[in-house]
């Protein structure tokens, strides 16, 4: 009922009620595949991999090669082009390649191919999701964008929660091939979803308006983007924030997994898809609360920081506990707290850039967080197999804790400066 009436006050002042549904549930199905994904690869590891943790370190690095060596460049070609079609044409690559998969594995028995594929996955991630978060302000106006975030997050989460338990049953149950299958026709239907948004805007928006705007040559339109980011701290503090959550993200994925492992019956991959629903359902809780929170400058800040220490405590829970329901209770908290945190940040990042800018920004955005959830996974990786999983996450929830609490106050301190000083 809340998206529907959202639909019919907001969204529908820039787009159909019935075709942001449509864009809703393409959210939904495209997460469920990205979910789905990730899950298949790593119960794929953790069932055949002789050292699960590294293979998913090299996982990860595969996936964020191509943020690094094509980001900023994508990110201008994504201001250049038509975000409907980008979407559209992502998905069906993602769904052919996903199918290369099982193939593969079959084929070889080895996980290089696989890494090979994972970086053509990610390098269509790369365009689909600064596409994506740079299309939301375009199809509903600037004060509904909080409320509209934590609802395609809500659906999000719908599909991580999907992706994940629906995963564990599929893996052992039918079989793990038949999870990629299962991913492939996620992204095809989320595809068909959005073609429909594309054909839209071809019939409503003269080709002079859609084919008019200037572009500059890919490496100056990379330097406006850079010059737009430094220059802008509205821009600087939510980036931050986000970038802070990957970080927490890369190293909780490696330092929970062998405890998920340590604690469920062997052969059997229900109890990762049990971590992954209960996070999703603290994201879910926590999109809600995005969702209604009135936020002025001192209130966010201050709603910002106990976000932070929340995460904190959900890692001390997962770290000292001893059975699966108190690591369940752990990622819930960890849910509950990033949701908003991320909603709050997306929100500020698409107020603060324009129209034809915002496709650099957020793939930016993409290099920073990637770049710390990489070097996360990789050191918490390495400490712990010399110090074990539970020191080093409850590391990680203090380090969040702090490091969200100082950036945070610098940098708002740092605009009320400026402002004061404009004055």
């Amino acid at each position: 009922m809340r998206a529907r009436a959202l639909m019919k006050h907001g969204a529908a002042k820039h787009l159909p009620p019935a075709l942001f549904t449509m864009f809703w549930a393409a959210q939904t199905v495209s997460l469920f595949g990205d979910r789905l994904s990730n899950f298949s690869l790593m119960a794929l590891f953790n069932s055949f991999s002789s050292n699960p943790s590294l293979t998913l370190a090299y996982f990860y690095l595969a996936m964020s090669l191509p943020t690094y060596l094509l980001a900023p460049f994508i990110g201008a070609i994504v201001d250049r082009l038509d975000k409907r079609w980008i979407l559209v044409v992502t998905d069906v690559c993602r769904c052919g390649l996903v199918l290369l998969i099982p193939a593969l594995f079959d084929r070889t028995g080895h996980f290089f191919p696989i890494m090979a594929v994972v970086f053509l996955l990610a390098t269509g991630n790369l365009f689909f999701l600064p596409a994506k978060s740079a299309l939301i302000p375009e199809l509903v106006p600037p004060e509904r964008l909080m409320r509209v975030n934590s609802i395609l997050w809500g659906a999000g989460i719908a599909g991580v929660i999907g992706g994940f338990l629906g995963g564990g049953l599929i893996y052992d149950y039918l079989s793990w091939r038949a999870c990629f299958w299962l991913d492939a026709a996620s992204y095809l239907l989320s595809a068909a979803l959005i073609l429909g948004i594309a054909i839209h805007r071809m019939r409503t928006v003269p080709r002079a308006e859609r084919s008019g705007a200037y572009h500059p040559p890919l490496p100056t339109a990379v330097l406006e983007g850079i010059r737009a980011i430094r220059g802008t701290p509205a821009i600087v503090r939510p980036i931050g924030v986000q970038t802070l959550i990957w970080l927490g993200a890369g190293g909780f994925s490696v330092l929970a997994l062998p405890l998920i492992g340590e604690m469920t019956p062997g052969g059997t991959s229900m109890g990762l898809s049990l971590a992954g629903l209960s996070l999703g359902l603290g994201m879910g809780l926590g999109s809600v609360v995005a969702s209604r929170l009135h936020l002025d400058g001192g209130g966010r800040e201050r709603i910002e920081m106990g976000l932070f220490c929340l995460i904190a405590a959900g890692s001390a829970v997962t770290a000292l506990g001893r059975d699966v329901p108190t690591l369940l209770a752990g990622a819930f908290l960890g849910g509950l707290a990033a949701a908003p945190l991320i909603i709050i940040a997306e929100s500020e990042i698409q107020r603060g850039s324009g129209e034809r800018m915002r496709g650099r920004i957020f793939a930016f955005r993409e290099i920073c967080t990637r770049t710390l959830f990489i070097a996360a996974a990789f050191a918490f990786s390495w400490l712990a197999g010399r110090a074990g999983e539970r020191r080093p996450l409850l590391a990680l929830g203090l380090f969040l804790a702090t490091s969200g609490i100082l950036w945070i106050g610098a940098v708002s301190r740092r605009t009320r400066g400026a402002n004061r000083a404009a004055q």
